[in-house]
């Protein structure tokens, strides 16, 4: 067993065991009109067709070695037709749109995806944009595990392996992230400079459970693997 593929187990076996005193949990609805690439104090269209809504900004508790997981469901759609789920649809066979400002660009399959960023306290507006998560295929959005830098969107759909089904996944929050910032990147098309986000309809019912250090919550961690255990058995 892959160590990632470990500490993604030991985060979901927490998550079944989170309360209000050992994690951060919450609720709030992504609007299909949330622009991902103002991380919340703007709403850029470059591309022209409309800025949208601000995207939704949680505060992080502070910390290291912090896990995030989601769970999403709900509708959205695209110029008023298209509808899908968190995990995208067929509006467009893919998603290409470059980098804002500080924030990355977002490349992968399909489109209109729940998508996420995590930012650091303060003003980036002077920052540079990193480099995009890679997502060759539908395969790279079922992974057990992410690891995502800052200001770097990345992919979260439903949070699961499968689309409405299969395990939760385990998001690593960066060090120094001290906000999740949620949305949808959009564009004509889902191709080119980021905007067209005013004829979005709908959105996501999103609920999210940031995680301590696992090694704080390790005998938690273990419980939580031997009761999904005998469930198994």
């Amino acid at each position: 067993m892959s160590n990632a593929f470990s500490r993604a187990a030991l985060v979901i076996g927490v998550c079944g065991l989170a309360s209000a005193s050992l994690a951060q949990n919450g609720f709030t609805y992504v609007k299909a009109t949330a622009n991902i690439f103002g991380y919340g104090v703007s709403t850029p269209q470059p591309g022209g067709g409309g800025g949208g809504t601000l995207a939704n900004v949680i505060a992080l508790n502070s910390g290291t070695g912090r896990v995030a997981a989601f769970s999403s469901g709900g509708q959205a759609g695209w110029a008023g037709t298209n509808v899908n789920g968190p995990d995208g649809g067929n509006f467009s066979a893919n998603t290409s749109i470059p980098s804002v400002g500080p924030i990355s660009g977002f490349n992968g399959p399909l489109s209109g995806q729940l998508v996420g960023v995590f930012i650091e306290a303060g003003d980036i507006s002077a920052l540079t944009a990193p480099g995009g998560m890679s997502y060759p295929d539908l395969a790279s959005y079922q992974q057990a595990s992410y690891t995502p830098g800052l200001r770097q969107v990345f992919f979260i759909g439903d949070g699961k392996t499968g689309t409405g089904s299969g395990s939760l996944q385990a998001f690593f929050v960066p060090d120094g992230a001290a906000y999740l910032v949620l949305g949808i990147a959009d564009a004509f098309g889902f191709n080119g400079q980021t905007g067209w986000y005013d004829d979005n309809v709908g959105g996501y019912e999103t609920s999210y459970t940031i995680i301590p250090a696992p090694g704080s919550l390790a005998a938690a961690g273990l419980l939580g693997l031997l009761a999904a255990r005998r469930r198994r058995a």
